[in-house]
């Protein structure tokens, strides 16, 4: 079974809407994604729209870890706020080389073609479970993940993921203040403030830091 994850930026709709959306929020959100597919081959990426897919197969545990936490880390940096679901399950990417080679030639045409239950599971997580830019994890995911680290999870009544350093969650706590500060009395966008507030005050209690490595193995990085 492979770990599939996947992520969204959270209020795109309202940001196109209001014209606060634009190519370069494109572009910072896809650059971490192409950066780890080059770092982590053995894992399969994909992005479309405001939206990636991660998968790794069970050895590649640690290294699905990795990706997930050097992206979260360029995303915060670059203040766009990602929700994910993490779930551990089937998934299929279709490739055919003789499919690959006729289309690829073809530049109006770009697809992945990629199902599976854990995709589905993954999906649906990170769309009904609670506001926030947060990633929830399934029980069986939370269980892989936590044998890699244990500090990856926070327990709840759903589990979640815990990405960053503690440096870093020292900083993400303050800004997660301003951004609450940000929002109006009421709205979608203000129950995500106070979700992802409370959940970066949670991670500093309970002290849920990952080693401080966003320098990518092997290869520095500047972006």
């Amino acid at each position: 079974m492979a770990l599939v994850g996947f992520f969204d930026i959270l209020g795109t709709k309202d940001a196109v809407m209001n014209d606060q959306f634009d190519d370069l929020i494109a572009l910072d959100f896809v650059a971490p994604v192409g950066f780890a597919a080059r770092q982590y081959p053995s894992l399969r990426f994909a992005v479309f729209s405001d939206s990636v897919i991660v998968s790794a197969e069970e050895e590649d545990d640690s290294l699905f870890l990795m990706a997930v936490q050097y992206m979260y880390g360029q995303w915060y940096a670059d203040f766009i706020f990602v929700r994910g679901g993490i779930a551990d399950g089937e998934i299929r990417w279709v490739d055919y080389d003789l499919v690959d080679q006729m289309f690829n030639a073809t530049p109006n045409l770009m697809y992945t073609r990629v199902y599976g239950k854990g995709l589905v599971i993954a999906t649906e997580l990170e769309q009904r479970s609670g506001p926030g830019a947060i990633t929830f994890l399934t029980e069986s995911s939370s269980d892989r993940l936590f044998a890699v680290n244990p500090n990856s999870v926070m327990h709840g009544t759903t589990p979640m993921l815990c990405w960053a350093s503690e440096r870093e969650a020292n900083i993400l706590v303050g800004y997660s203040k301003i951004h609450l500060e940000s929002k109006s009395n009421n709205g979608v966008g203000r129950r995500h403030a106070l979700a992802t507030q409370y959940y970066w005050k949670q991670v500093l209690l309970q002290k849920k830091f990952l080693p401080d490595l966003y320098i990518l193995p092997n290869e520095s990085i500047e972006t």
